[in-house]
Protein backbone atom coordinates (compact mmCIF):
# COMPACT_ATOMS: atom_id res chain seq x y z
CA UNK A 1 0.00 0.00 0.00
CA UNK A 2 0.96 3.32 -0.87
CA UNK A 3 2.14 6.04 1.67
CA UNK A 4 -0.02 9.10 2.52
CA UNK A 5 2.83 11.17 1.34
CA UNK A 6 3.08 8.53 -1.99
CA UNK A 7 -0.62 9.46 -3.10
CA UNK A 8 -0.96 12.74 -2.37
CA UNK A 9 2.55 12.77 -4.96
CA UNK A 10 0.64 10.99 -7.64
CA UNK A 11 -2.41 12.93 -7.39
CA UNK A 12 -0.67 16.29 -7.44
CA UNK A 13 1.07 14.67 -10.83
CA UNK A 14 -1.85 14.09 -12.74
CA UNK A 15 -3.11 17.41 -11.40
CA UNK A 16 -0.23 19.38 -12.85
CA UNK A 17 -0.54 17.10 -16.09
CA UNK A 18 -3.99 17.80 -16.67
CA UNK A 19 -3.66 21.57 -16.24
CA UNK A 20 -0.68 21.74 -18.31
CA UNK A 21 -1.49 19.37 -20.47
CA UNK A 22 1.68 17.40 -20.70
CA UNK A 23 2.46 13.84 -20.04
CA UNK A 24 3.74 11.90 -17.31
CA UNK A 25 5.97 8.74 -17.23
CA UNK A 26 3.58 5.51 -15.62
CA UNK A 27 3.35 5.85 -11.77
CA UNK A 28 4.31 2.88 -11.08
CA UNK A 29 8.00 3.52 -12.36
CA UNK A 30 7.79 5.54 -9.67
CA UNK A 31 6.12 3.10 -7.32
CA UNK A 32 6.17 -0.53 -8.46
CA UNK A 33 4.09 -1.44 -5.89
CA UNK A 34 1.13 0.55 -6.69
CA UNK A 35 -1.88 -1.50 -7.19
CA UNK A 36 -5.52 -1.40 -7.47
CA UNK A 37 -6.72 0.19 -4.16
CA UNK A 38 -3.24 2.35 -4.07
CA UNK A 39 -5.01 4.08 -7.84
CA UNK A 40 -7.76 4.50 -6.45
CA UNK A 41 -6.97 5.91 -3.38
CA UNK A 42 -4.97 8.26 -5.71
CA UNK A 43 -8.37 8.88 -8.01
CA UNK A 44 -10.05 9.68 -4.60
CA UNK A 45 -7.48 12.33 -3.61
CA UNK A 46 -7.26 13.89 -7.19
CA UNK A 47 -10.77 14.33 -7.56
CA UNK A 48 -10.84 16.15 -3.22
CA UNK A 49 -8.67 18.59 -4.99
CA UNK A 50 -10.55 19.26 -7.69
CA UNK A 51 -13.80 19.78 -5.58
CA UNK A 52 -11.81 21.87 -3.06
CA UNK A 53 -11.35 24.07 -6.15
CA UNK A 54 -15.52 24.18 -6.94
CA UNK A 55 -15.95 21.32 -9.17
CA UNK A 56 -18.53 19.35 -8.33
CA UNK A 57 -19.26 15.57 -8.85
CA UNK A 58 -22.31 14.92 -11.08
CA UNK A 59 -21.95 10.98 -11.40
CA UNK A 60 -20.00 8.31 -11.83
CA UNK A 61 -18.24 5.85 -15.08
CA UNK A 62 -17.73 2.15 -15.01
CA UNK A 63 -15.19 1.55 -17.71
CA UNK A 64 -13.93 -2.59 -19.31
CA UNK A 65 -17.38 -3.85 -18.34
CA UNK A 66 -16.22 -6.70 -21.75
CA UNK A 67 -14.11 -9.69 -21.12
CA UNK A 68 -12.32 -8.73 -23.84
CA UNK A 69 -11.51 -5.47 -23.00
CA UNK A 70 -10.61 -6.64 -19.17
CA UNK A 71 -8.32 -9.32 -21.03
CA UNK A 72 -6.61 -7.34 -23.02
CA UNK A 73 -6.24 -4.56 -20.05
CA UNK A 74 -4.92 -8.07 -18.28
CA UNK A 75 -7.48 -7.28 -15.95
CA UNK A 76 -10.64 -9.32 -14.38
CA UNK A 77 -12.96 -6.81 -13.39
CA UNK A 78 -14.29 -3.73 -14.52
CA UNK A 79 -12.95 -0.37 -13.30
CA UNK A 80 -15.10 3.14 -12.24
CA UNK A 81 -14.35 6.70 -11.87
CA UNK A 82 -16.18 9.98 -11.09
CA UNK A 83 -17.58 12.17 -13.39
CA UNK A 84 -17.04 15.81 -12.53
CA UNK A 85 -19.25 19.02 -13.85
CA UNK A 86 -16.78 20.56 -16.37
CA UNK A 87 -16.77 16.42 -17.82
CA UNK A 88 -20.06 17.03 -19.49
CA UNK A 89 -20.37 19.00 -22.85
CA UNK A 90 -24.13 20.53 -24.08
CA UNK A 91 -25.46 18.74 -27.55
CA UNK A 92 -24.24 21.01 -30.44
CA UNK A 93 -21.92 22.88 -27.89
CA UNK A 94 -18.20 24.01 -28.56
CA UNK A 95 -15.69 21.45 -27.19
CA UNK A 96 -12.22 23.21 -25.76
CA UNK A 97 -10.05 20.98 -27.78
CA UNK A 98 -7.07 22.70 -26.15
CA UNK A 99 -7.53 21.15 -22.75
CA UNK A 100 -6.57 17.84 -24.03
CA UNK A 101 -3.24 16.35 -24.43
CA UNK A 102 -4.57 13.38 -26.84
CA UNK A 103 -7.86 12.89 -26.89
CA UNK A 104 -9.80 9.64 -28.05
CA UNK A 105 -13.35 9.30 -28.91
CA UNK A 106 -15.51 6.11 -27.33
CA UNK A 107 -19.11 5.45 -28.24
CA UNK A 108 -21.29 4.78 -24.26
CA UNK A 109 -24.41 3.91 -23.21
CA UNK A 110 -25.29 6.64 -20.28
CA UNK A 111 -27.82 5.48 -17.73
CA UNK A 112 -29.59 8.37 -16.31
CA UNK A 113 -30.62 7.34 -12.93
CA UNK A 114 -33.62 8.53 -10.53
CA UNK A 115 -32.34 6.68 -7.74
CA UNK A 116 -29.10 5.56 -5.38
CA UNK A 117 -27.33 2.28 -5.99
CA UNK A 118 -25.45 0.79 -2.82
CA UNK A 119 -23.51 -1.86 -1.26
CA UNK A 120 -21.55 -4.98 -3.27
CA UNK A 121 -24.84 -6.80 -3.64
CA UNK A 122 -26.16 -5.07 -5.86
CA UNK A 123 -27.92 -6.96 -8.67
CA UNK A 124 -28.67 -6.13 -12.25
CA UNK A 125 -32.49 -5.82 -10.85
CA UNK A 126 -31.47 -2.91 -8.89
CA UNK A 127 -29.72 -0.89 -11.52
CA UNK A 128 -32.76 -1.83 -13.80
CA UNK A 129 -35.84 -0.08 -10.89
CA UNK A 130 -32.69 2.73 -10.40
CA UNK A 131 -31.94 3.53 -13.84
CA UNK A 132 -34.20 6.51 -14.95
CA UNK A 133 -33.42 5.83 -18.50
CA UNK A 134 -30.63 5.23 -20.93
CA UNK A 135 -29.06 7.56 -23.79
CA UNK A 136 -25.90 7.24 -26.16
CA UNK A 137 -22.96 8.92 -24.89
CA UNK A 138 -19.48 10.26 -26.23
CA UNK A 139 -16.64 9.67 -24.01
CA UNK A 140 -13.25 11.74 -24.83
CA UNK A 141 -10.72 10.14 -23.37
CA UNK A 142 -7.23 11.69 -22.61
CA UNK A 143 -3.62 10.39 -21.66
CA UNK A 144 -2.13 11.91 -18.81
CA UNK A 145 0.27 9.24 -18.58
CA UNK A 146 2.54 8.03 -21.31
CA UNK A 147 1.72 4.74 -22.52
CA UNK A 148 4.89 4.04 -23.89
CA UNK A 149 8.41 4.34 -21.66
CA UNK A 150 10.60 6.68 -23.65
CA UNK A 151 13.42 5.30 -22.42
CA UNK A 152 13.07 1.84 -24.04
CA UNK A 153 10.03 2.47 -26.33
CA UNK A 154 8.38 0.14 -24.36
CA UNK A 155 4.45 0.11 -23.52
CA UNK A 156 3.92 1.19 -19.87
CA UNK A 157 3.66 -1.56 -17.51
CA UNK A 158 1.51 -1.97 -14.47
CA UNK A 159 -2.40 -0.92 -13.42
CA UNK A 160 -4.12 -0.33 -16.18
CA UNK A 161 -6.85 2.35 -14.37
CA UNK A 162 -8.63 5.21 -15.39
CA UNK A 163 -7.77 7.70 -12.87
CA UNK A 164 -9.66 10.32 -13.67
Amino acid sequence: MLSEDAIRDAAERLDHAESDRSQIDHLTLQYPELGFEDAYAVQRRWVDMKTARGRRVMGHKIGLTSRAMQRSAHIDEPDYGVLLDDMFFEDNGGIPVERFIVPRLEVELAFVLCGDLTGPDCTVLDVMRATEYVIPALEIIDARVRQVDPASGAPAQGVRHHLG
